[in-house]
């Protein structure tokens, strides 16, 4: 009796000992399963980067174009009539093969114009432009 007590004790221990710790396919798994988690979440991050840099380049853009259409809303009316086809402005050169345009267009009259203020730009091999559309009067802004 006592030797069957003994042999099941072994038996208990020898099965004890083969299910502590992980088998390799278990470790193998775990593995797999981490690296599709990082990779999920590297892509994400790298996603958002991009996403920052082109709102990045967007708000330049647009504060160019803003600060160009201040200077033109302060002009007189005459000295538009004769601005050039483009316009530079120092934060362009933060922007990659970027190129401002000016385009001035009849609308109903003399006394009023469609004024287009672009900014062309490359990012990421893309060719981008951004357009703001204004009107420009004789009288000025809100004048009677």
């Amino acid at each position: 009796m006592r030797e069957l007590l003994n042999k099941r004790k072994r038996m208990a221990i020898k099965r004890k000992k083969r299910e502590d710790g992980f088998t390799l396919i278990e470790v193998l798994v775990t593995i797999m399963v981490l690296a599709v988690v990082l990779i999920a979440l590297f892509s994400c991050f790298l996603y958002g980067f991009t996403v920052i840099s082109r709102m990045r380049q967007t708000a330049i853009v647009t504060q160019c174009i803003q600060e160009e259409l201040e200077l033109i809303r302060n002009m007189p009316f005459n000295n538009i009539l004769s601005l050039d086809s483009s316009f530079e402005n120092e934060s362009l050169s933060l922007l990659e093969d970027s190129s401002g345009i000016l385009s001035l267009e009849d609308s109903g009259g003399d006394d009023i114009k469609k004024l287009t203020v672009s900014v062309i730009w490359s990012y990421n091999g893309r060719q981008m432009r951004r357009d703001i559309v204004t009107f420009v009067t004789r009288k000025g802004i809100n004048k009677r």
